[in-house]
């Protein structure tokens, strides 16, 4: 949390570059037209210009300050909440989606599925959109571009795919993509799937 306070602005800059433009069509084409959708895990707000854009209303949660003043910023009237993803101040089935675009990266992996099923309690149906590095880190430390050192965790896209199927979503698309700045020297997973309640 420390590294995003801290760098915030430059790291926002440096996701203008991985705008993941046809994954917010795909999702917001999944969801109810004006539906209100979490994006856990928002960061400085890039993805959640794109979900408004998309038809949808985001609703941003976050953990760090830094990333929550730079969202501010460039969404001044938008809802941003600063709180922990396994803790949010919501009612449960509040939410028409769940945006969590590597929202886990700094979760240990023993706390992925428990974190991810709470954060379905928000959702009473919807699309559902997860991605990560893929790979079998568990906290491993990275050096990013940006950031300095951080710590990272990632999966494979079978055990993503085991992720949310354990949940029921159905429609379930989960595809291996390159990293839009490092190209194919670190791929990412990524998931869509449908909650249906």
């Amino acid at each position: 949390m420390a590294a995003y306070d801290a760098h915030a602005a430059a790291y926002q800059a440096s996701l203008r570059l991985r705008r993941p433009v046809a994954d917010v069509r795909r999702f917001a084409a999944m969801a109810k037209r004006d539906s209100l959708v979490l994006d856990a895990g928002c960061g400085p707000a890039n993805d959640l210009r794109l979900l408004r854009d998309g038809g949808v209303h985001p609703v941003g949660l976050d953990l760090s300050a830094g990333a929550l003043a730079e969202a501010r910023m460039l969404l001044p009237r938008h809802p941003l909440v600063r709180a922990p993803l396994d803790d949010p101040p919501f009612r449960p089935r509040s939410f028409g989606g769940l945006w969590l675009s590597s929202a886990f990266t700094h979760l240990p992996r023993s706390a992925w599925r428990p974190t991810f099923a709470h954060l379905l309690t928000f959702v009473a149906s919807g699309p559902v959109y997860f991605s990560c590095l893929r790979g079998d880190a568990d906290l491993e430390p990275v050096d990013d571009q940006v950031l300095g050192r951080v710590y990272v965790s990632a999966a494979v896209e079978a055990e993503v795919e085991a992720l949310m199927a354990s949940h029921g979503l159905t429609d379930l698309s989960v595809e291996v993509r390159p990293d839009p700045i490092l190209d194919r020297r670190r791929p990412w997973v990524v998931a869509l799937g449908r909650l249906n309640r």
